[in-house]
């Protein structure tokens, strides 16, 4: 059974590491508080006299209007922490908003129907009164940010931190007898722009659409049948990770030109090629893989504009090193992006090696 090499280990976790910080800054960004309370001091009396005349309810007794408007809907609570909160909210005159964890909010648990209530206060032989209102994600008005999302400070931290171990795993050195591929163009464009935005965005799409629509803190959602499109959106997923798995390909993969013989080493194989196995080299041809093609041709069919992208792909074929070994086995190599190519050449035409002379312009 073949293990993964060194180098393909550190290539791998790399990716892990730089892809876990993606999937949980955006769910520390997005992730809201399933319920809050959004609370205001209720004057009865100002309220009474804002009712339209037709109504009747200006001719009444002020017990008796306020009755008529908590009628099924009232607490009693006592307590200076009650009052403490009257007043605060009396004294800035509009709602708030709070933490139903929050002393002395912790006592409503259970105690109304979750989503509005009056709550009268007693005390100094006067009674005052709350609105509490449930609130969700997708009500209106919004919660401040900084209650709706509690784990956003975080967010940005576990990115950073995913990148910085991206960077600091140590990368394979560049030797000038050995045949690799640009780190550039290779491993960190398709990892901090083609991988991350696929991945990102893929990711996102539920957080922003699901929790406001379906009133959830996650979009995870089954009822309404939300779970469908997280589901779809994070399988899309897929093709950024394909981005990320053929970046770590093409870290690892590399010939070293050691004296007679060849080194080549994969992501689960170092293999010694001598130059005397080696009946011919070849420049060739390789077509895109069928699977991709049919994959873009299928997401297709869901977003007309992945068509552009996915007929690009199916009409190129990228150039290749071909390696005919005597016992018939042959080895591929791409040449875009491949750095001293002139020192692999120079060396098999040494051994006597035939080669293409394509290969040498």
């Amino acid at each position: 059974m073949r293990v993964l090499t060194p180098r393909a280990k550190r290539a791998i976790a790399r990716r892990v590491l730089l892809v876990g910080g993606i999937i949980l800054a955006i769910t520390f960004a997005f992730w809201q508080r399933s319920e809050l309370y959004r609370i205001e001091a209720v004057d009865f009396a100002s309220r009474q006299q804002e009712e339209p005349g037709w109504t009747g309810h200006r001719q009444k007794t002020l017990n008796d209007y306020v009755g008529y408007k908590t009628e099924g809907r009232l607490l009693h609570k006592t307590g200076q922490a009650w009052l403490a909160l009257y007043e605060e909210l009396a004294s800035v005159g509009q709602d708030r908003f709070f933490r139903p964890s929050w002393t002395p909010l912790n006592e409503l648990a259970g105690a109304f129907d979750g989503s509005f209530t009056y709550i009268a206060l007693e005390g100094d032989g006067q009674v005052r009164y709350l609105g509490v209102t449930a609130w969700h994600p997708g009500d209106f008005p919004a919660a401040p940010l900084r209650l709706r999302y509690p784990w956003r400070p975080l967010a940005s931290l576990t990115f950073l931190a995913g990148l910085l171990g991206y960077v600091l795993i140590p990368w394979p050195r560049r030797l000038p007898h050995v045949v690799a591929y640009a780190r550039l163009t290779s491993a960190l464009l398709p990892d901090l722009f083609i991988g991350m935005l696929l991945v990102g965005m893929f990711y996102a799409v539920p957080w922003f659409v699901v929790p406001n629509h379906a009133h959830s803190s996650h979009p995870l959602v089954v009822e309404g049948g939300w779970i469908v499109l997280t589901v779809v959106m994070w399988g899309l997923c897929l093709f950024g990770l394909a981005i990320y798995a053929t970046a770590a390909w093409y870290e690892v993969l590399r010939v070293e030109v050691a004296g007679d013989h060849l080194v080549v080493e994969s992501m689960r194989a170092v293999e010694r090629i001598d130059f005397a196995d080696i009946e011919r080299v070849n420049l060739a041809m390789r077509e895109p893989p069928k699977l991709l093609v049919r994959a873009g041709w299928l997401v297709s069919l869901l977003n007309w504009r992945a068509l552009g992208p996915t007929l690009l792909v199916a009409s190129r074929s990228d150039p290749v090193i071909e390696f005919v070994l005597r016992d018939g086995r042959r080895r591929h190599l791409g040449l875009t992006a491949m750095r001293h190519l002139d020192r692999l050449i120079s060396s098999l035409k040494g051994a006597g090696v035939a080669v293409d002379p394509d290969l040498e312009s």
